[in-house]
């Protein structure tokens, strides 16, 4: 038997040992739980970017353009054809523009929204340009200026008045929005001409725009559509094509020989009274 003097150092080192053990353990234990709380930041970090939300609208790289409309007096201006696409349910935007708010001379928009799904509704006029001009310096708010007639019937309008970005209102261009939607198929064409000055724009100038507007790719519904509208152009405000062709025209009219066309008008002068 060993005496009790040597079994007292070897209960110590024992104990020291255990006590070892444990801290080790706990020491373990808050490795893994630091390195648990710390993952979903670390885990954030590496995916938060590819993960955020992708905008509700998205730009077409290399937009193919479904319509157009000849502006030869914009031709000085800056022109761009952008397409828009939502990616929750597939609505499309078609955008022509010619020149930019804060720049010198006319300033025109034509966006032609077609909605994924048929029970989409649309806003009043006023409503639709003032949604599309929140990023605009507006000095005069919308409001209602009455309508005009057009190859796509009747269009509301509405007058406002935008000024270039920290510039006052002595800077600022008057405006003339117009919004009209249709049932078949769903869509709305909308958009505004801006005079180059405080000058009121013309309503024969927007009521051109729209008989300008022309379809050159789509689907068999939009190609009826446009073609039943063709039927109403008034060929910017004359009803005759010879007299007041439009772009769009001039190269499918064929010229007259001069001695006929003095025949014609002879005859039909002789049946004045």
């Amino acid at each position: 038997m060993r005496p009790a003097s040597y079994s007292i150092p070897d209960d110590i080192r024992a104990t020291f040992v255990r006590l070892l053990a444990y801290m080790g353990g706990l020491a373990a234990l808050a490795v893994a739980a630091a390195s648990f709380f710390a993952a979903p930041s670390e885990i954030f970090a590496a995916f938060g970017p590819a993960s955020a939300p992708r905008p509700a609208w998205s730009t077409v790289e290399r937009p193919y353009p479904a319509f157009e409309l000849l502006m030869p007096e914009l031709a000085g201006s800056t022109y761009n054809y952008a397409i828009q696409r939502r990616a929750k349910d597939g609505a499309r935007k078609d955008m022509l523009s010619w020149g930019e708010p804060a720049e010198a001379g006319p300033y025109v928009m034509v966006e032609i929204y077609r909605p994924a799904v048929a029970s989409d509704r649309f806003l009043d006029a006023s409503s639709e340009i003032a949604t599309r001009i929140v990023d605009y310096a507006v000095t005069d708010d919308v409001k209602p200026d009455g309508q005009i007639d057009s190859k796509f019937g009747q269009v509301p309008l509405v007058d406002f008045a935008v000024a270039p970005q920290g510039q006052t209102s002595s800077n600022e261009r008057r405006c003339l929005g117009f919004a009209r939607s249709f049932n078949q198929p769903t869509m709305q064409i909308a958009g505004w001409y801006c005079s180059a000055g405080r000058e009121v724009v013309d309503r024969s100038m927007v009521a051109c725009l729209l008989d300008r507007l022309t379809l050159v790719n789509g689907d068999a519904e939009l190609h009826e559509m446009f073609a039943h509208a063709e039927v109403k152009r008034t060929f910017c405000g004359q009803r005759n094509p010879i007299l007041a062709a439009t772009p769009e025209r001039e190269e499918g009219i064929a010229p007259q020989e001069p001695a006929k066309l003095r025949s014609a008008l002879r005859g039909r002068l002789s049946h004045v009274p």
